[in-house]
């Protein structure tokens, strides 16, 4: 389960996700997206469940990777709290500071989130800054980790949060790389709260490197150095998350 550009070491990079991209993101607004990903039910191939429907707006956030282009539709009313708390990462810049892709597991999920600028982390570490629990939508336990069409329980990009026990979300995040039967099953903090959106977005999804595994840089050391020059000679292939914008809201 999850737990919780410069070449000078922690310089920030451009949040413009055009930047170094000619043809930029194929997702620019809600009008890029199909009826089925601006309002997702069950179906034969994803979501086990109907997600709760949004009596909230919903916003669209474009991130570029050194993959490639993730597309991140937040749902508020999947998670409030959770939804919040990244949409604050992504208007005060967070993800500029160029976050490193650090845990992530071939078929699993990748964990991100600490920040390539230490100081950047300090709104979202400490006793006081902790994220209350979301309550969870998706149906727990073992008897629920698949449909009788057997759609698993969390669809390949959901996002949620990293934790380690009860109120434990802080500022790491998970994505699914392959629909997961066991994720979202009881852990208080693996309540999604968005989804990736678009063809686009599945295709960076694929290129993330995940040949370090569990055995990426440790969190202690991000939490220090950041997305260090060091870092980037210890994992040549880490991959990042440079900056994260939103693209539209509703």
């Amino acid at each position: 389960m999850a737990m919780d550009s410069k070449n000078n070491d922690n310089d920030v990079v451009s949040s413009n996700i055009d930047e170094g991209h000619v043809n930029g993101p194929s997702i620019r607004s809600f009008q890029d997206l199909s009826p089925s990903e601006l309002h997702p039910k069950a179906g034969p191939h994803r979501h086990i469940i109907s997600p709760p429907p949004d009596e909230i707006p919903v916003t669209l956030v474009t991130c570029i990777t050194t993959a490639g282009y993730l597309h991140v539709l937040v749902h508020p009313s999947w998670a409030p709290l959770g939804a919040q708390r990244f949409l604050q990462m992504v208007n005060s810049k967070y993800f500029s500071t160029k976050v490193a892709l650090m845990r992530c597991i071939k078929n699993f999920l990748c964990q991100f989130g600490i920040a390539g600028d230490p100081s950047s982390n300090t709104p979202y570490v400490g006793k006081k800054n902790i994220l209350m629990d979301d309550t969870n939508w998706l149906p727990e336990g073992p008897t629920h980790r698949k449909n009788e069409l057997g759609v698993k329980r969390f669809g390949k990009g959901y996002m949620a949060y990293a934790g380690g026990g009860k109120n434990s979300r802080s500022n790491q995040l998970i994505v699914a790389l392959n629909d997961n039967e066991r994720l979202g099953g009881g852990s208080p903090w693996e309540v999604p709260f968005g989804e990736l959106v678009g063809e686009e977005s599945f295709q960076t999804l694929n290129k993330i490197y995940t040949g370090y595994g569990e055995n990426g840089p440790s969190q202690g050391r991000l939490r220090k150095e950041g997305s260090s020059e060091g870092v980037k000679k210890d994992f040549p292939n880490l991959d990042y998350i440079l900056g994260c914008d939103v693209n539209d809201s509703r």
